[in-house]
């Protein structure tokens, strides 16, 4: 007596193995066709399942945020509106203060932080040093009249070539760096034809006073503090000059894993920024408590401060911040020239 062995191979698995004698028990062809069909989709089924279990799921349980004083983030922060938007996908939030881009940058390689915020240099310095894997993933407006070299009030200079040969303060590898050496580059002067005196702000507060230095780049609200205190004038600010952005950053394989928070959160900030722009006073009340520098100082900064948040990178600032990249390049500030393309991101 012959038989034959019928074995249905569904997508991941064998799923029957029947033995039936073909002389004594034929099984009608239509009921073979349909117990065929149910055990192929019971296969596929199964499979599905397995793949959709295997699938990584679209949010982390823990979203940590690098930030530092005095920005968007901090307010975001004590909206408390981003633990609410996180909560129905089960996301704990939370926050690292960093006093400045560098050491934040340190963490986000180091995997301990999942998104941070910076000027324009730091990703720069990581692209080309020791931490490659940093991605952009959104940007804020670029710097304007918040970002300045600044004079003492009894100064005579009044422009960048009434400066040479003198000293001029400023945070090395900052975004204050950069607008320095742009603001050089537009009066026809070389970095040579000034002497940099690389100093954080207590530093360079106490040298301009004294009158160590001739000049100081510095941003809001300092530069907002320096105006009102002690009379500092502006010689040339960011608007003048090269446009220049900061930057949200990630590590990437955050940024790949995890779009969808990226997203939102991003799009939370913008909301903060817009809130912020349209109830100036409330907003310097709190940056007030959080900086503690006086209201009157914010109100002042928060009148030519850049608004709003954005993704991704279109190709202007792409191009902006590859000036960056290729000046610190050709004064040999970095080890190799670097691609900003190459390290920015899509989270759309």
């Amino acid at each position: 007596m012959r038989k034959q062995r019928l074995i249905s191979r569904g997508a991941d698995a064998i799923v029957s193995d029947h033995t039936f004698n073909v002389r004594r028990n034929p099984m009608p062809v239509h009921l073979f066709k349909r117990a065929l069909g149910a055990l192929l989709a019971l296969s596929l089924s199964l499979s599905a399942l397995v793949a959709h279990a295997a699938a990584p799921a679209a949010y982390p349980k823990e979203f940590r945020i690098g930030y530092q004083k005095g920005n968007s983030l901090v307010i975001l922060k004590a909206s408390g509106e981003l633990e609410k938007a996180l909560a129905p996908n089960g996301v704990t939030v939370r926050w690292f203060e960093f006093p400045f881009g560098p050491p934040m940058v340190e963490a986000l390689n180091a995997g301990d932080i999942d998104l941070g915020f910076v000027g324009s240099t730091p990703p720069v310095f990581a692209q080309a040093g020791g931490a490659p894997e940093i991605r952009y993933v959104g940007y804020a407006a670029a710097y304007k009249d918040n970002y300045a070299v600044v004079v003492p009030k009894e100064s005579t200079a009044r422009r960048m070539k009434d400066l040479q040969g003198k000293k001029i303060a400023v945070a090395k590898g900052s975004a204050g760096q950069y607008l320095l050496l742009k603001a050089l580059e537009q009066d026809g002067m070389k970095p040579d034809d000034i002497v940099f005196a690389y100093l954080q702000y207590s530093e360079a507060r106490s040298a301009f006073e004294r009158g160590d230095v001739a000049a100081w780049v510095v941003p809001d609200p300092r530069l907002a503090d320096i105006e009102q205190n002690i009379g500092a004038r502006p010689l040339v600010t960011a608007s003048k000059l090269a446009p220049q952005y900061s930057f949200y950053v990630a590590p990437a394989r955050f940024a790949t894993a995890y779009p969808a928070i990226l997203r939102l959160t991003l799009d939370k900030l913008n909301d903060t920024e817009q809130y912020a722009k349209e109830h100036a006073d409330e907003t310097a009340r709190f940056l007030e408590k959080d900086t503690r520098v006086p209201q009157k100082i914010w109100q002042l900064a928060l009148t030519r401060q850049a608004w709003g948040v954005a993704y991704p990178l279109p190709p202007a600032i792409v191009e902006a911040q590859q000036e960056v990249a290729n000046t610190f390049f050709r004064y040999k500030l970095i080890p190799k020239a670097v691609q900003i393309k190459d390290a920015s991101v899509s989270v759309k």
